[in-house]
């Protein structure tokens, strides 16, 4: 199991806390991000070891 952090944004360059979460691989912790997002037009940044690893806007999901 990896540990990813997910935060909900109202950018791709705001800071806010995150949640941590522990998923299998990367898929898997896109699947929860999209089910724990709260409100619609935010960006979800997926971050590993204080790392960006990927993000989802109105695009859809874009891997860094």
């Amino acid at each position: 199991m990896n540990t990813y952090t997910i935060i909900e944004a109202q950018n791709i360059n705001s800071v806010r806390e995150g949640t941590e979460i522990q998923a299998k691989n990367l898929a898997s912790a896109k699947r929860a991000a999209s089910k724990s997002q709260c409100f619609q037009g935010t960006v979800l940044k997926i971050e590993q070891n204080n790392q960006l690893v990927a993000y989802k806007d109105a695009n859809g999901w874009t891997n860094v």
